[in-house]
């Protein structure tokens, strides 16, 4: 009997445990790969839909500026009358980070990504004219990525002559 036992193929405890040692040891490479490429991908998409956000901001603003009438500009700021937002509108930014012109928001709370991973960061804007130049930046909750740009935008109303009502 003891012949048929030692003669039959099969696994020792040592190898059984080398193989799961193995396994696990491929386990944790495997998760630590994943993990890695999630963060990748988180980083990449967030940095996509800043830069996505801050080019629909600067479309927004571009549009609203570039059709504005009765600009009056101080030493602090400036007030327009605007097709969208109605007589002495000037542009903020409120406690979010999220653009407001008289109040109304620019662009709709869904843009700023789910409960506002993204914000404004800086916004400038500057008239001389006839040309309005906008500087805004955007950063995530965390402002561990941003992105930023200036543009400038011309005027087409500008001020109005009351006698002609015409501009620029």
């Amino acid at each position: 009997m003891r012949k048929k036992l030692r003669g039959e193929g099969g696994l020792t405890l040592v190898e059984l445990l080398a193989a799961v040692v193995i396994l696990i040891l491929l386990g944790l490479l495997l998760n630590t790969g994943l993990q890695m490429a999630v963060r990748t991908y988180r980083a990449v998409t967030a940095q996509s839909e800043v830069e996505l956000l801050l080019s629909t901001a600067v479309d927004a603003l571009a549009d609203d500026l570039r059709y504005a009438r009765d600009v009056s500009a101080d030493g602090v700021g400036f007030t327009y009358t605007s097709d969208s937002y109605g007589a002495g509108t000037s542009l903020t930014v409120d406690e979010n980070g999220q653009i407001l012109a008289n109040g109304k928001r620019v662009l709709p709370t869904g843009a700023y990504g789910l409960k506002g991973a993204y914000r404004v960061k800086e916004m400038e804007i500057g008239y001389a004219e006839p040309n309005f130049t906008i500087e805004l930046t955007i950063t995530t909750k965390d402002e561990a990525i941003s992105a930023g740009t200036s543009v400038t935008v011309r005027c087409l109303n500008g001020k109005r002559d009351g006698a002609t009502g015409g501009g620029p």
